[in-house]
């Protein structure tokens, strides 16, 4: 670790106290010397940290109303924090992008949104304009409000978008690096799905050679990036992946009996795939994708789940059995009047605020994105030096904006 002047502190001792420090305290910490602000960027601090928080699960849930094929722009996205003593729902966290867009996916720290394409009409309800608008990808910071604007150029590029972030690079290089990947499906054969890629390293996007044969229909708000692999949902119990670095697709089942009430999602870095079968809530993993085996890691009852938080079990009713998402061994889910988390770890559950602050947007099938706050992901985005005669304006609209160095400022 890069030495620093902390007095006091041995660097294990520093490391292992300021890492149970919230992003917000690390962040005002920076500012107490440049000994501290070298020491809390220094990469291998960010690196223990990272670790830390990912154990600690998401910092927060992100809601948004989805219909396929439509952009429900109109709505409000909706964010809930879930490490507060008492959550609140805010309606205008994202409020700082230049206009409304569609939420795609989350990963260390970074928000992955584009432009609305698929307008409604606001007087009759229906998509008026069914030739796509031209598609503008957000990727942004929300806590520090940071964000920059890619268009994609050269290939086409689908609705359905996931975000990978590597915040200490990967392989030999160690600078931060943002790939993209956008699914679409074939117009000619339905069964048929490309893949368009977008990497940070080259500040352009390409066609993959790859294309992959699936005869379901992708869940478009249910995909989850786990770690060089995109995974989308798809009817008939199945997933569609996608190796982002080798630019290779596969499809593979799911375990069990197909069910109604299924999420994807992550936890230690493995893929997981949560069903429920009447009153049975089955966590799955898939140990290895090479040989698609699937292990089960958890599985309980309704009883079991409610027994923490309630002494009248007649009370205790999962609406819809819905599902909105898991994350680290965490699963949301509306439940009775109110909006809870359940931690398959410590079997405890945990209410968040209750469904009335979300309005309807738990009957709507929302696409719901857990995000995890993280300084590796502050002061990433900086413009190229040769594009400093540019106003600030244009660089906000243009694919040349690359990733750089961590800023290192208060």
């Amino acid at each position: 670790m890069e030495e620093a002047n902390i007095p006091f502190f041995h660097v294990d001792i520093a490391s292992e106290v300021l890492s149970r420090l919230s992003a917000k305290d690390l962040s005002s910490s920076k500012c107490v010397s440049k000994g501290w602000n070298s020491f809390i960027s220094s990469t291998s601090f960010l690196h223990i940290l990272s670790k830390r928080l990912e154990r600690e699960g998401p910092s927060g849930l992100f809601f948004q109303m989805f219909k396929d094929n439509v952009d429900c722009v109109s709505r409000p996205i909706t964010y809930i924090p879930i490490h507060k003593n008492k959550s609140f729902v805010q309606n205008n966290i994202l409020n700082f992008l230049p206009e409304k867009v569609v939420i795609m996916s989350s990963c260390n720290g970074l928000l992955c949104c584009r432009s609305c394409i698929h307008p409604i009409d606001d007087i009759y309800r229906r998509v008026r304009n069914r030739e796509a608008k031209e598609l503008v990808i957000y990727i942004c910071n929300p806590m520090t409000k940071e964000w920059i604007a890619l268009k994609p150029e050269g290939c086409v590029v689908g609705d359905s978008i996931g975000l990978a972030f590597y915040p200490f690079g990967y392989s030999l290089n160690t600078r931060p690096i943002i790939k993209l990947v956008s699914i679409q499906q074939s117009k000619v054969d339905p069964h048929l799905y490309s893949f368009a890629v977008y990497s940070s390293q080259t500040g352009s996007w390409t066609t993959s050679k790859e294309v992959c044969h699936c005869r379901y229909q992708i869940y478009k708000n249910n995909k989850v990036f786990v770690g060089k692999m995109f995974n989308w949902l798809t009817q008939n119990h199945h997933i569609l992946s996608f190796d982002v670095e080798r630019e290779l697709s596969k499809v593979i089942k799911l375990p069990g009996e197909a069910s109604s009430s299924l999420i994807l999602g992550c936890s230690e870095g493995y893929l997981h795939y949560v069903c429920v079968h009447g009153e049975d809530f089955s966590v799955w993993m898939l140990k290895d994708y090479s040989s698609s085996e699937w292990v089960l890691k958890y599985q309980v009852t309704l009883v079991d789940i409610c027994q923490e938080s309630y002494t009248d079990l007649t009370h205790c009713n999962v609406k819809r059995r819905l599902l909105l998402a898991f994350h680290e061994d965490l699963l949301f889910m509306p439940m009775d009047r109110c909006l809870f988390s359940y931690n398959f770890r410590s079997r405890k559950l945990q209410q968040l605020c209750y469904i009335s602050m979300l309005q309807d947007l738990i009957l709507s099938n929302p696409t719901v994105i857990p995000y995890s706050i993280s300084l590796a992901a502050a002061g990433v985005f900086k413009e190229d030096q040769s594009d400093e005669n540019k106003s600030s304006e244009d660089l906000r609209d243009v694919s040349s904006l690359k990733i750089s160095k961590r800023k290192r400022t208060c």
